[in-house]
């Protein structure tokens, strides 16, 4: 039988080793985490929005290539900067040493005024651009833009944190907003003028291109820019279909009027022009999409719907 001091040494001794054992595995553990956080920061997985520098970066997108563009800031090291280009379950990763700037030095820094070219090879669909900086796996730039029919746009997408009601008009309680599609479909059930953040500087060039489809007709389905906070201002709102006389005729700028159970209907819309002839160009901070019916119009409200998908906002050459 082992002595009353015995116990207690062997107590301290076994309690040191857990001690040390801890330490151990809370190191092995650190490790691991840091070498996951890197795999999900270059995968692109989540919105990473660490940055390791100051640096800011754009890109615009032709019919054929992506333009991107060092604006301002921090240099970044060329061969540890990627560009990844994806569509659909496609995913390209080019390293912008192996590119040949278009404007700027030919060095292995890229500065401000640094201009790099690319094919993307996408002619119909989405192309999604990313800037990686791939020590950290750090994500310093992201950009969406949809391709249709030769044009190319910046892609509007909608999520849960980018929506808001329309103060300046009531919206019914019932009326509800379905977002699908990774974002790039929204529809609103109800009488409901929906917002969804989106800041742009509207021009005489814009143009607004997307899909409708309505399956019973309210008073107004119609689509623009808004400024939240705001009143109602019918030189914002191009009126796609519905029955009451407001908001700015899609047909007297090139398009037909919808009628109800056309199914998806493309529609590209002067946005700038229409914006010009009604006093409106500038800056806006959201996405405006009307889907009215209050019951003044001898129609029945409550089910009728309006749904856009593949939003996308350019400017004309």
């Amino acid at each position: 039988m082992r002595s009353q001091h015995s116990d207690m040494r062997n107590f301290g001794r076994d309690r040191g080793q857990s001690e040390v054992i801890g330490s151990l595995l809370l190191v092995a553990v650190g490790v691991v985490l840091v070498g996951v956080v890197a795999v999900l920061g270059f995968s692109l997985a989540g919105d990473t929005t660490r940055d390791p520098t100051t640096a800011s970066l754009s890109s615009s997108v032709s019919a054929a290539n992506l333009t991107l563009v060092h604006t301002a800031g921090n240099a970044l090291p060329a061969a540890e900067t990627v560009v990844v280009l994806r569509h659909g379950d496609d995913a390209r990763r080019v390293r912008l040493s192996s590119l040949t700037t278009v404007a700027g030095g030919d060095d292995d820094r890229i500065t401000a005024g640094d201009r790099y070219r690319l094919s993307h090879d996408v002619i119909q669909g989405e192309l999604a651009v990313a800037v990686v900086h791939e020590a950290s796996g750090a994500v310093l730039h992201t950009r969406q833009f949809w391709i249709a029919d030769g044009i190319v746009g910046e892609l509007i997408t909608a999520d849960a944190g980018s929506l808001g009601d329309f103060g300046g008009n009531y919206n019914d309680p019932s009326a509800t907003t379905t977002v699908s599609d990774d974002g790039r479909r929204i529809e609103v059930t109800g009488n409901k003028w929906q917002l969804v953040e989106k800041n742009y500087t509207v021009t005489e060039d814009t143009v607004l291109t997307f899909e409708f489809r309505s399956t019973t007709e309210g008073a107004i389905h119609g689509i623009g820019f808004e400024n939240a906070g705001t009143g109602q201002e019918s030189g914002r709102v191009v009126r796609l279909s519905g029955v009451q006389n407001w908001g700015v005729n899609v047909s007297d700028y090139g398009g037909s009027y919808y009628r109800t159970g056309d199914g998806w209907t493309r529609y590209e819309v002067p946005i700038g022009e229409v914006y010009g002839d009604t006093n409106n160009l500038g800056d806006a901070d959201s996405l405006i999409v009307v889907n009215d019916c209050d019951g003044n119009e001898g129609i029945s409200c409550g089910s009728h719907d309006s749904a856009y998908r593949n939003v996308a906002v350019s400017e004309s050459d």
